[in-house]
């Protein structure tokens, strides 16, 4: 018998994203608040521009809010630091 492969669709849903990414939903909704009420010209505070919610464009399937793999992915290896132990260290102190 073969071993099953895991298995993430081409298109994820926000509550996806946590599933198989683990990133914080909470996070992705208010950075989508966020850049909505800079699109409307309203003075907010803003926590991170950089942010995955605010960087990687979204795909509308009716109301439902969708992220293509791809650019998860592309995301992900573009914010990804490659810091041997020492530089963690070095960093956090």
């Amino acid at each position: 018998m073969q071993e099953q492969q895991n298995f993430i669709p081409e298109l994820l849903s926000i509550p996806d994203l946590e599933r198989y990414y683990s990133f914080n939903t909470g996070t992705i909704i208010r950075e989508r608040w966020e850049q909505k009420k800079i699109k409307q010209k309203k003075k907010i505070k803003v926590r991170n521009l950089s942010g995955f919610g605010f960087t990687t464009p979204a795909v509308l399937n009716g109301r439902k809010v969708m992220y293509r793999k791809a650019d998860v992915e592309k995301w992900i290896a573009n914010n990804l630091e490659d810091l041997s132990p020492e530089e963690k260290i070095s960093k956090v102190s």
